[in-house]
């Protein structure tokens, strides 16, 4: 039977990127324990030396062992010295284990460049 659950999710970005973030997912699991998942992310922190905040969009896929998962910023979403900010990425992440966050953002006035980070 396929099952559709919903799931609120704090995680805590390090390294390239410093935050606390709220992710609200909305997955839709197969008899087979695969899964298609949607959400948004609410990111809260420091890029770059500037701080603020914006929303991810995320769409992904879980095998029944790894989580992948692709972003894109939505945008007008920034705040704060994060204000324009604009970008997509990608993550990884096991079962139940700690994910690794790889990101392209662009600030307005700031030159771009790939930030990656772990979330904990």
């Amino acid at each position: 039977m396929v099952r559709v659950t919903t799931a609120r999710i704090a995680q805590r970005f390090t390294g390239g990127i410093q935050a606390e973030t709220v992710a609200d997912m909305v997955m839709t699991y197969r008899p087979d324990g695969t899964a298609d998942y949607v959400g948004h992310h609410r990111v809260l922190g420091r890029l770059r030396g500037r701080s603020g905040s914006f929303v991810l969009q995320a769409n992904g896929t879980f095998d029944g062992t790894e989580a992948r998962t692709e972003f894109e910023v939505i945008p007008g979403s920034g705040t704060g010295e994060l204000d324009g900010i604009a970008g997509s990425g990608s993550a990884a992440a096991g079962d139940g284990g700690t994910g690794t966050y790889s990101l392209a953002l662009h600030i307005p006035g700031r030159p771009s460049q790939p930030t990656k980070g772990r979330d904990r």
